[in-house]
């Protein structure tokens, strides 16, 4: 297991390096309705991505032969398909260098003051259906699926992921917490950073992510 939450790290960390969720938390964070709000939006975006992955995990032991003679071919083949779509989406975000989308966050600014708390969780909700956040989430998936583990393991190696993936919302609303006087100033500086190098960080990781679940795949064979 320790392997596999190994593995898992730079798919967890390139969903940490997310522009888009970690700006709307930031946003949340320095209004009037800040504590309640994140909290709701966190909500939302753990729910969503939980769904995603232990979909994805749970999908791969449901495969037409998964469970017979050819499940090893099976499980491989399905790993292969899934390692060149996040191999062919790392080159993409590689070669399209994009900065966050300024309107999406310009809608979220007007309403971030009156928004009720299930606007928040709705909003952390579709984040998870961004390209980026549906590939990751499918990379992570797969890694878990392929291994192999009974349901109570592989329950956990989600959990643990999901932690770590989230924490581009969870370390802000932390820090707004523990540190309220300094937390202006760092989430600011902090949403400047992630704006300049989440692409890279973001295509560099996911190509990482589908070798390394290409290499698992073969393995099977």
């Amino acid at each position: 297991m320790l392997s596999l939450l190994i593995s898992l790290l730079p798919v967890a960390v390139a969903g940490t390096m997310s522009a888009v969720p970690a700006s709307m938390t930031i946003i949340i964070l320095l209004s009037p309705t800040s504590q309640r709000g994140a909290w709701w939006f966190l909500t939302g975006s753990f729910t969503g991505t939980l769904l995603l992955v232990g979909a994805a995990a749970a999908g791969l032991r449901f495969l037409p032969g998964a469970e017979g003679p050819d499940r090893n071919a099976t499980l491989a083949v399905g790993g292969l398909v899934v390692a060149a779509c996040v191999i062919a989406y790392g080159i993409y975000v590689l070669s399209h260098p994009r900065t966050t989308d300024s309107a999406a966050l310009t809608r979220v600014r007007t309403r971030v003051g009156s928004a009720r708390p299930w606007e928040y969780l709705a909003l952390g909700l579709a984040l998870n259906l961004r390209p980026k956040a549906i590939i990751l989430s499918l990379t992570a998936g797969t890694l878990i699926g392929l291994q192999g583990l009974e349901p109570v393991a592989s329950g956990v190696v989600v959990l643990a992921y999901i932690l770590i993936a989230q924490a581009e919302i969870l370390v802000p609303i932390v820090l707004r917490i523990r540190r309220p006087e300094r937390a202006d100033a760092v989430l600011q500086g902090l949403d400047a950073w992630l704006q300049r190098h989440s692409g890279t960080i973001t295509g560099v990781t996911l190509l990482v992510a589908g070798l390394f679940i290409a290499w698992l795949s073969v393995a099977r064979f």
